[in-house]
């Protein structure tokens, strides 16, 4: 059984989570073949503290943040 895992800062809500883990098994599936059946998801949450980028400590999560809309843009 394959094992993804996903650290991401609080906030998003229940339904962005499982729209999340939907659309990467899905892509994982796709590209590898495996059944999402045997795929294993897991979810960790913290605060924005506890993730550093460039150096720097994150900002606590919030809904529609710029930060949102430049990673999905470096994502396409």
């Amino acid at each position: 059984m394959s094992m993804i895992s996903c650290d991401m800062r609080y906030g998003r809500s229940d339904e962005q989570k499982r729209a999340l883990s939907g659309g990467l098994l899905r892509v994982i599936s796709e590209a590898t073949g495996e059944s999402a059946d045997n795929i294993f998801f897991v979810i960790r949450e913290g605060r924005g503290i506890n993730f550093v980028e460039h150096g720097q400590h994150l900002p606590e999560f919030v809904e529609g943040n710029a930060n949102d809309k430049e990673l999905i843009a470096r994502l396409k």
